[in-house]
């Protein structure tokens, strides 16, 4: 009857992680809660812990240690670190999502709409650029995260197709295939590139790629 464990008594004890400018609101947002529950106090610290040392250099006892649990109350909500760099990118996509869409609350036919939506789009993914990085090494040793990052394109085109006829596709209508496939490349790029520039990547960093992906995203919705 010498009270509880230590490791039992972290859960208690714990204090809130503090909020990283480097991160984005979806995730700040995680910090800002009162009486936080051991969930979000993991995503919350794996969110810092990610973003300051990378997907590789973080395992699962320094997400449990930082957010003030036992290992054993980690794996009550995680099946394992691929499964919060999951739900962290979760959280991410929603917070971009009403961004993402706000091209179809626009003329869409507008070339000079479409380039100022994807530099948008850009800027965005530059201020989120330390979650970025850890999606990306994430995408690399983990498929079933790859996969999630997938799911996240088929929906977006289709929240594009409730308002941008082009978009408005069914991936298993044998007529809707082949554009279904080009739209989700086209996405996709959008995406990647955006990502590369937000890491200073590539031909990303060239403000020819935005004037280049906007006409063809226009090219796109003209053709359908």
């Amino acid at each position: 009857m010498g009270g509880a464990p230590e490791q039992w008594r972290k859960d208690d004890d714990a204090s809130n992680p503090r909020p990283d400018p480097r991160i984005s609101g979806g995730v700040i947002a995680l910090n800002r809660r009162r009486k936080e529950g051991s969930r979000e106090r993991l995503l919350a610290a794996a969110a810092v812990a990610l973003c300051e040392h990378g997907y590789f250099g973080v395992s699962v006892e320094d997400i449990a240690s930082a957010a003030g649990v036992s290992r054993m109350t980690f794996y009550r909500h995680f099946s394992g670190k691929a499964a919060v760099a999951a739900e962290l990118f979760h959280i991410n996509t929603g917070s971009a999502m009403p961004l993402l869409l706000s091209i179809t609350q626009s003329d869409f036919r507008d070339p000079v709409i479409i380039r100022d939506w994807i530099a948008a789009l850009f800027a965005s993914d530059r201020a989120s650029r330390q979650l970025l990085r850890v999606f990306t090494q994430a995408s690399v040793s983990e498929p079933s995260f790859t996969a999630t990052a997938h799911g996240f394109i088929d929906g977006l085109i289709i929240g594009l197709g409730r308002a941008i006829p082009a978009f408005a596709l069914a991936p298993d209508h044998a007529p809707d295939r082949r554009r279904w496939i080009e739209a989700w490349l086209l996405l996709y790029e959008i995406l990647d590139q955006s990502n590369h520039a937000a890491l200073d990547s590539g031909v990303a960093t060239d403000p020819l790629t935005v004037d280049i992906l906007a006409e063809r995203f226009l090219a796109f919705t003209q053709a359908g």
